[in-house]
């Protein structure tokens, strides 16, 4: 008879949003389950673990385990697993959350705790802040203390919306009916289908947080709007073949569905290919950049320092004209930019696999170019009051 596995709820959210306020909320009303509490905290002093033993009323010690002077989505990623498994082997608990750091993603995490033999991921819980978003989003003001580098804050607030199966927009009595409508026209584009609870000082049913069974990582990876973009470009394609751009293929070597390679999505996506691009009330909007030319490193590397503040979110795949064999995943949260290798173009393997391969897959024979194969840039661009013929016109300077 197979063990019955432990389930475990992932906090993520920056600093005050509120997660310790929710995860002290569920600990004093856990349901019947018996929870066991793993914080995360990149000082020396765990601030968040002393709160929740105050606030909590927790009289086992044993029950919350710090994990301080790194983050569990990096330097305490293997720390978090074995902390897990320890808390397991006590036989005292059947439920687990983990508060990670304010500046923890939630992905690697996730893909961490995916590979614990006796633990499930029910829930990754995003907590932020509604007057946070407003501002970073709507006005543009800065979020952020002068020593802390905007660019990734930006980042980890789209990433923790993007990666989570419930979100939390704590502190809804700071923000007007019309700036939460904003929000949540914000929140709609970065992740468009998951379940959305608007509170005041984390206020939330905890049957929303624990005992789930929400979670399951490819329906989340999958549902975040740069995916959707490119999925509703694919019925498009279906509809309408005929179009200035000729149309691409799936990359046969990235199909493998190792977590800790998590690029193997890049390539499947399919473009939006009509020009009229919707926007809703708030100007946010979507468009894919698709090219059969290659990037200039430098040109792009230069353009990279300029990046345009109101894309919110862009992620794909590109080719570069000095290494022609290789696919590279390219992804921007606010102005940080990200590349990452993400396996060989098929183009670039021996005739009998192309062969082969495009024999399996019809799609990729029709979109198959006499020249370049199956080499493209396809890249979804995100963001507020997008002037799609200039962004286009200035990444095309960047090509070769």
């Amino acid at each position: 008879m197979a063990k019955t596995k432990i389930p475990i709820t992932l906090l993520c959210g920056y600093l005050g949003a509120g997660k310790t306020t929710l995860l002290n909320r569920v600990l004093t009303n856990q349901k019947g389950y018996k929870v066991a509490v793993i914080v995360n905290d990149i000082g020396e002093v765990n601030v968040d673990e002393r709160i929740i033993s105050k606030e909590a009323k927790i009289e086992d010690a044993s029950s919350i385990v710090p994990l301080t002077n790194g983050c569990i989505c990096c330097t305490k990623k293997s720390d978090m697993v074995n902390q897990i498994e320890d808390l397991m082997k006590t036989g005292k608990f059947d439920y687990i959350m983990i508060e990670a750091s304010g500046v923890c993603e939630p992905m690697p995490i996730a893909q961490a705790i995916e590979q614990i033999e006796c633990g499930k991921l029910d829930n990754v819980v995003g907590v932020v802040d509604a007057a946070r978003l407003v501002e970073e989003f709507d006005e543009g003001k800065s979020l952020l203390k002068k020593d802390i580098d905007e660019e990734d804050i930006e980042s980890l607030l789209i990433q923790q919306i993007e990666f989570c199966s419930t979100l939390i927009v704590n502190k809804r009595d700071l923000v007007t009916d019309e700036q939460m409508k904003k929000v949540r026209a914000v929140i709609n584009k970065i992740q468009p289908v998951v379940k959305v609870i608007e509170t005041t000082r984390c206020e939330v049913p905890v049957e929303d947080i624990i005992g789930t069974d929400r979670f399951d990582f490819e329906t989340v990876y999958s549902s975040a709007g740069w995916v959707k973009a490119l999925e509703e470009h694919e019925h498009e394609e279906d509809d309408d073949d005929h179009d200035e751009h000729d149309e691409h293929h799936e990359h046969h070597e990235h199909e493998d569905h190792d977590h800790e390679h998590h690029e193997h999505h890049e390539h499947h996506h399919h473009e939006h290919k009509h020009e009229g691009e919707s926007e809703d009330e708030y100007g946010i909007g979507s468009f894919v950049y698709y090219r059969r030319r290659p990037f200039n490193r430098e040109k792009l590397d230069n353009y990279a320092s300029r990046w345009p503040r109101n894309i919110i979110r862009s992620k794909g795949v590109v080719w570069f004209s000095d290494d022609e064999d290789m696919a590279v995943v390219l992804e921007t949260s606010g102005r940080q930019i990200q590349a990452g290798y993400s396996g060989n173009w098929l183009a670039s393997c021996p005739p009998e696999e192309q062969k082969r391969v495009l024999a399996q897959e019809p799609s990729m024979q029709k979109d198959w170019d006499e020249k370049v194969g199956d080499r493209m840039i396809k890249l979804v661009i995100i963001g507020q009051h997008l002037d799609r013929s200039k962004l286009e016109a200035e990444l095309d300077k960047c090509l070769d």
